[in-house]
């Protein structure tokens, strides 16, 4: 079906005359790759987003045409939800209500670069924007493991954290400079904010506004050497790689794996040997031989990355993706330990005992106001019931001093990496008064509607 097969009243005719039909896709089979993310990952989202549709799909090419395609939504009372990439694990661009899908991949490009700064439109692609800093000899002081093709948008608004974490932290830590955002109303208004005021915008599933213009922090260039460190016993991988983060080289990427969980990276095993825990390393060139030195003596060793995949597709949440594939009817977790290092291994270990061979730790780390911050991103394996198992699982965690990011729900409080909601529910009213961006994923239920208790919400404070 094309548009013009359509009723001239519905949405994509509607749209079709604003941006032209070759730029708008409507509902039905054609549009069914614009319904699909990595949510997944979870068999419980999997299930509940399995039904999901969409009236049409918008893709405006300039930010005039993005703000018309606002305004007419606006006008008719279309819900609307953004999109780039389509690269996020908790059904963040997926619509629950119908309406109209904007894929703003079209509206890109980097707008201005300047020490510590680079400014883009929402759909460039974040692998662009890193090329355009290092052309200045500046890098992106965190970017998403999916950068060679996420956008800048997608990943302020359904990301955390990413590649450069290991040294200047997550998107919280004053690395998104500023936005400029459009307002859903008949006559959109631009919003610009900065500083702290960006908060609400992050990690809301694009429930707040239309973002415009994305200002990203940048700092001094480093060459780096992917690697990979060993060791036989995971308490001694986890201390280490905790050091490292916390010492005196510069690292941009530390990215832990208990053996069960390493083995599961199916196209780097042979890099390594089996039953050893490993660390994939992401290290400025200059600091490699200190590095090898300080792994001989923590008894663990050294591995050059001879791999042919590039490191970024190991880390993060790329490690459920080769968990899935491996086992399946694995499922996954999100917490993050103890900053302080004794009840971080207190914790490591505690878990070993009471889940081996199904909680299968996997650490990325942060550093965060001069804290060290170890984040789990944990493949679940051989769960018996699965909701029942897992509330046990995080109840389990929470008594250990964890905090839990659920990610199986499309929710943005029970996801729990926002503080202040409050803040966050009072600019949506000023700048979706309608309620058509995204609705369902803010101030809404799902995993408590499941008769499960919900992690409970980071404080704002948590991450000072």
């Amino acid at each position: 079906m094309t548009v013009t097969d359509l009723n001239p009243d519905t949405p994509a005719q509607v749209f079709a005359g604003l941006l032209g039909e070759d730029r708008v896709v409507p509902g039905g089979a054609e549009a069914s790759a614009y319904l699909r993310d990595f949510s997944w990952y979870s068999p419980v989202l999997e299930n509940a987003l399995a039904d999901t549709t969409v009236d049409a799909v918008l893709r405006p090419g300039t930010v005039e045409e993005l703000q018309a395609c606002v305004a007419t939504a606006a006008r008719l009372g279309v819900p609307v939800t953004l999109r780039g990439a389509g690269t996020g694990n908790y059904g963040q661009s997926l619509p629950l209500q119908s309406g109209v899908v904007i894929d703003v991949r079209g509206v890109a490009g980097v707008l201005d670069v300047q020490p510590g700064r680079i400014s883009v439109l929402p759909g460039t692609v974040m692998k662009d924007a890193e090329e355009a800093a290092l052309a200045g000899g500046q890098e992106l002081a965190v970017m998403p493991s999916t950068y060679r093709i996420s956008t800048a948008s997608g990943f302020i608004s359904g990301g955390s954290g990413g590649i450069g974490a290991a040294a200047n932290g997550d998107l919280w830590d004053d690395n998104i400079l500023a936005v400029e955002l459009l307002t859903v109303e008949e006559e959109p208004r631009t919003v610009r904010l900065e500083g702290d005021d960006v908060r609400p915008v992050l990690h809301t599933y694009g429930t707040i506004g239309v973002l415009t213009r994305v200002e990203l922090r940048l700092v001094p260039a480093h060459d780096y050497t992917p690697l990979i460190i060993a060791f036989r016993d995971f308490p001694t991988l986890a201390a280490f790689a905790f050091d490292l983060v916390a010492g005196d080289l510069h690292v941009r990427l530390c990215s832990v794996h208990e053996a069960a969980g390493a083995a599961m990276l199916t196209p780097i095993v042979s890099l390594y040997e089996a039953g050893e825990d490993v660390a994939l390393l992401w290290v400025d060139s200059s600091d490699v031989a200190a590095l090898r030195e300080r792994v001989e003596a923590a008894g663990g060793r050294t591995i050059d990355w001879t791999a042919k995949p590039h490191i970024s597709q190991f880390p993060f949440s790329h490690t459920i993706l080769w968990a899935r594939k491996a086992e399946p009817t694995s499922s996954w977790l999100q917490c993050e330990y103890a900053s302080d290092r004794s009840e971080f291994l207190t914790q490591v270990a505690a878990l070993r005992d009471r889940y081996p061979g199904v909680f299968l730790q996997h650490v990325e780390f942060a550093s965060s106001s001069g804290r060290t911050r170890p984040l789990g991103i944990t493949p679940l394996v051989g769960l018996g019931d699965h909701e029942e198992a897992l509330e046990e699982l995080i109840a389990f965690c929470r008594e250990l001093g964890l905090i839990v990011m659920n990610p199986h729900s499309y929710v943005v409080e029970e996801g729990g990496f926002v503080g202040d909601t409050a803040q966050v529910v009072a600019l949506k009213d000023s700048c979706d008064p309608l309620g058509l961006l995204n609705p369902g994923k803010l101030g809404d239920s799902f995993f408590t509607s499941r008769g499960l208790t919900p992690p409970s919400a980071r404080a704002a404070t948590a991450r000072r």
